[in-house]
């Protein structure tokens, strides 16, 4: 009962909800793709044979859901992968990749616009990827006797805590979830608690991340205007992470005059805050859209493009893990493991709390708790060559231990 009350309700404010996404596209926090697709106002034609629906929200979400889709067609090529995704900046990343997937937005938790969407692309098997739980797609792909798994799953505290408040709604949903692989101990438990009957623990999926491909000539440009530059590279960071830079810089600055900050900002649309924080510290700057010119006379360059992490990365000596200063959670920090730069993170990386612990147990990247203790860090880290060498080394044996693990698990769901 209390799930068709949820799902009645789901249409009733279908209107209010909708209104709410336009006024998201007046802001340029949606597009008029987005939109329609996610309201299943507009569809791309259904191929014939077998469909796979995998849905990853956001950028990191989405990457893992990739690694899944590439295996999926390695062992079924002949399958079709319809690939979702929430955000645009997801959305932009994954179409600039042109891997052989039907791209589209995921469509709103409304009922009817669920049971639309199903009927139209009748996928045989769908997985979602970490935390992603709603009820009007759980529940319909159960009625249709549609295998539902969920990879990566992540169940933090507040979550649990929810979903655990409202036991007479979550246990009408999570039973009927058929497989969840969990991607630590916590998660397995709260998933359990909540009723889902096969939780495994599986090694976490970022760490098959691929090595993506860099523009050389860029690269090249890049490292001739940087010569003999130390690079210390925030990624993903949000609302005044980038403070903390701006206080190791003028620390640093007389004993280090080489010292080059790059920010690279989890939202680019929150570009002026970090501008004005640089301005309002007298800082010296350059704009990657703007000017790549005359870096070196530079001591902060804030990257306002896509898809460049990975650019940056190869040109850094440092890189530290941006939302782990604020209770954000963290971002993913394996990726820089294909690189040569040694990783720093904040304390608050509860979204990756696993592969925190084993970074840390294997000597593979230190944790900082302020300005104070990241600019010891970058101290040690110049003046001990010897020091740089054997953590990059380390991340790179753990990633490469710990994607061995995750590739047998993916072997058995591509089966």
């Amino acid at each position: 009962m209390i799930v068709k009350i949820y799902k009645l309700i789901s249409n009733i404010i279908f209107i209010p909800i909708l209104i709410y996404f336009l006024l998201r596209l007046l802001f340029s926090k949606e597009s008029k793709q987005s939109i329609m697709e996610k309201f299943f106002f507009i569809k791309s034609k259904r191929p014939k044979g077998k469909v796979i629906w995998i849905n990853g929200v956001s950028i990191g979400e989405a990457k893992s859901g990739l690694i899944v889709a590439e295996e999926i067609l390695k062992k079924q090529p002949n399958t079709k992968i319809l690939f979702s995704t929430s955000t645009q900046t997801a959305h932009q990343i994954i179409s600039n990749l042109k891997k052989n997937i039907i791209l589209i937005y995921t469509p709103i938790d409304i009922n009817f616009v669920i049971q639309k969407f199903l009927n139209h692309w009748r996928p045989q098997q769908t997985i979602f990827m970490e935390s992603e739980i709603w009820p009007n797609i759980i529940s319909e792909l159960s009625s249709k006797q549609i295998s539902f798994t969920i990879l990566n799953a992540r169940m933090s505290k507040k979550s649990f805590f929810i979903w655990k408040k409202m036991m007479f709604f979550s246990k009408k949903i999570f039973p009927i979830i058929n497989y969840c692989f969990a991607q630590d101990e916590d998660s397995k438990n709260r998933f359990q608690i909540l009723g889902v009957k096969n939780v495994k623990v599986m090694t976490n999926l970022k760490f098959l991340s691929p090595i993506q491909k860099i523009d050389t000539n860029k690269y090249r440009t890049l490292r001739k205007n940087l010569h003999k530059k130390i690079i210390i590279t925030l990624f993903s960071c949000h609302e005044d992470e980038e403070l903390i830079l701006v206080n190791c810089y003028k620390k640093l600055k007389k004993k280090y005059d080489k010292l080059f900050f790059i920010i690279i900002p989890r939202h680019i649309h929150k570009k002026d805050k970090i501008l004005n924080n640089l301005k309002n510290n007298n800082l010296d700057f350059l704009i990657r859209t703007t000017s790549n010119k005359n870096l070196s006379g530079q001591s902060f360059y804030l990257v306002d493009t896509y898809g460049e992490l990975n650019l940056f990365f190869k040109l850094s000596d440092i890189a530290i893990v941006g939302g782990s200063f604020k209770k954000i959670g963290g971002h993913n920090p394996i990726e820089v493991s294909n690189h040569n730069c040694v990783l720093l993170f904040g304390p608050e990386m509860f979204n990756f709390k696993e592969i925190k612990k084993k970074i840390v147990q294997a000597k593979a990247g230190f944790e900082v708790f302020n300005y104070h203790d990241l600019s010891k860090k970058i101290e040690l880290i110049i003046n001990n060559t010897k020091l740089k060498k054997k953590m990059t080394s380390n991340l790179k044996k753990l990633c490469s231990h710990e994607s061995k693990k995750a590739k047998l698990v993916l072997k058995q769901i591509a089966q």
